[in-house]
């Protein structure tokens, strides 16, 4: 009953604090958060799926762009922008909602391994971590099926046919909404194989693959008549590549080249992967120093580069008590996420041990380190996967930290 109070406590707060967000922040409207308007404006005014320029910090080029932007999100915003007309911050209260489930979700994975107790701060790390609930971006609509799927995946009495044909669906969404995830894939049909071994599991897993494929398919197809070539789901992944590995070429020339010879986005895709594979190619010890930037970009006090920009400026230029209580609130609440993802990382290498017990829990955030290092960008929104995870070994670690101090309590009463 006194854990109950406090899951109570914390969550009301929470979702008042996201609630609040949603209401008092208008989204700001630039780079991605412009592209994905457009994409959602378009598609619900005019029922066509396209923007019309490509907007970075480093240049913006000019266009109709019919695959910059993944479905998943662009359709979820289109369909709240016919409902309540247009309306950004409705997204962003919808989004508040969707958030606070995710954090229920953190909760009910975290107790297939502990008590509700010790749950609790796996619940409790979530909450303090609400910064994207006011941004027209994907990652609280992204992390919702996320943590859906593996609640689904993670527990033991979830595991009939209807509810994996529900996680092979929200794998599809997932891939539509960020098509990287396909990473993914392969542990997830191997862990459904693996994990009670027989003619059954090995069913289960075909099926899941055999819907989740067939929930992307048509999005694939729609590339392959717009494009004539196969692209998978965006033609972004190139200039994503090419911003990873911090060549020094301006963006800006590269949109003028695509100008001069009258590329379309694909064309304009493949380029960037030509320009990067290239410079690398000529100059490979580039790539080791790229590495160690994607690294250090782990660290970044910030959400991205733009938290300051998105999150802090709405709310502080508004010059009230309550909105500059609410952007430092929220800016602190951020730091302690950046507390607990440290000693959640920590307490994943120090209960090693337990790997087998939580192979899922342990690759999440190996397979997301390893992707984005090796290979792309290194902002510390695209790891976003790994924090509900981290979030689990911080509540391993209060759980171990428990143990340690009932035990030294007990032995001192015993020299008493």
């Amino acid at each position: 009953m006194y854990i109950k109070k406090w899951l109570i406590l914390v969550g009301a707060l929470g979702l008042a604090l996201r609630i609040a967000l949603a209401l008092t922040i208008k989204p700001v409207l630039i780079y991605d958060s412009l592209e994905y308007h457009q994409y959602a404006k378009n598609l619900a005014t005019e029922h066509r799926y396209y923007a019309n320029i490509l907007n970075t910090p480093q240049g913006t080029i000019s266009g109709k762009f019919y695959s910059l932007r993944a479905p998943g999100y662009v359709f979820f915003v289109a369909a709240v922008y016919k409902l309540f007309n247009f309306n950004t911050q409705a997204v962003c209260l919808i989004q508040a909602f969707l958030d606070f489930v995710s954090g229920i979700f953190v909760y009910l994975i975290a107790r297939n391994w502990l008590k509700p107790k010790h749950s609790f701060y796996a619940f409790l790390g979530w909450q303090i971590l609400l910064v994207y609930v006011p941004m027209l971006m994907s990652e609280a609509f992204f992390m919702f099926w996320f943590l859906f799927s593996l609640w689904i995946l993670a527990g033991t009495k979830r595991t009939g046919w209807s509810w994996l044909s529900l996680s092979a669906l929200s794998w599809g969404i997932i891939i539509l909404t960020k098509p990287e995830m396909i990473i993914f894939v392969p542990l997830i049909f191997c862990y459904l194989v693996l994990k009670n071994y027989s003619r059954t599991s090995l069913a289960k897993a075909v099926l899941w693959l055999t819907i989740m494929t067939i929930t992307i398919l048509p999005w694939l197809w729609r590339e392959k008549n717009v494009h004539n070539r196969f692209v998978w789901i965006t033609t972004r992944g190139g200039m994503t590549f090419f911003d990873g590995n911090y060549l020094p070429i301006e963006k800006r020339k590269v949109f003028a080249i695509a100008d001069k010879h009258n590329l379309d986005e694909a064309e304009l895709d493949t380029l960037f992967y030509q320009l990067t594979f290239n410079y690398l190619k000529e100059h490979p010890r580039h790539y080791f120093k790229a590495a160690l930037k994607r690294l250090a970009a782990m660290f970044e006090p910030e959400t991205y580069n733009g938290l300051g920009r998105f999150f802090l400026m709405p709310l502080l230029e508004k010059k009230q008590t309550f909105t500059t209580a609410l952007a430092f609130t929220g800016y602190f609440l951020f730091l302690g996420s950046k507390l607990i993802m440290i000693i959640g990382l920590v307490s994943a290498i120090l209960l090693f041990r337990r790997f087998k017990e939580l192979i899922l829990i342990y690759f999440i955030p190996i397979l997301i380190l390893l992707f984005h290092f090796a290979l792309f960008h290194a902002k510390p929104r695209y790891l976003i996967p790994a924090y509900p995870c981290l979030c689990i070994f911080f509540a391993l670690a209060m759980e171990r930290l428990g143990k340690i101090t009932c035990v030294k309590i007990k032995d001192q009463k015993d020299k008493n």
